[in-house]
Formats: structure tokens, sequence, C-alpha cells
């Protein structure tokens, strides 16, 4: 199973979530574009980017304002 987390850049005291939802990925950062001049994206491109999180084509994306990655249970991580 993965876990998504989410971070938005807050100085030095970044605010993350976690959850093993891409859906609720998405709403967190459009939750935070509400609130975040420096959270900033296409909505339509995240969706892309989540989606290849999810398949595994991505393990990370990263932009100055925020960072979304995802990670494996250490159970399903290959030896």
């Amino acid at each position: 199973m993965k876990t998504y987390r989410v971070t938005i850049r807050n100085g030095a005291y970044p605010l993350t979530y976690d959850t093993l939802s891409i859906a609720k990925a998405y709403g967190c950062l459009m939750e935070a574009r509400n609130w975040a001049c420096h959270v900033d994206f296409d909505p339509e491109e995240l969706m892309e980017v989540l989606a290849d999180l999810r398949a595994g084509r991505k393990l990370l994306y990263e932009t100055d304002g925020w960072k979304v990655e995802a990670e494996m249970e250490e159970s399903q991580c290959r030896e």
C-alpha cells in the first residue's frame, strides 16, 4: 500500500499531510492553493502527476512551494 505525503513549504516549519488516496492528496493541494500564494499549479497537470505517482512512474514531484511523494510500506519494498 502506498502513502502519499503532501508537503507545503512554510519556512522552517513545513506542513505535511499523509494519505492513502491520491484523491485526498489532490483535495489537500486544492485547498492549500486557496490560502497559500506559493502553492500554484494547473489542476489537470496535478491529476496527471498524482496518477503517475500511483502507477509508480514517479516517486516524487516537487516545486518551489510544495511537493508530493509516494512512499511504499516497508513490507512491500523489493529486496
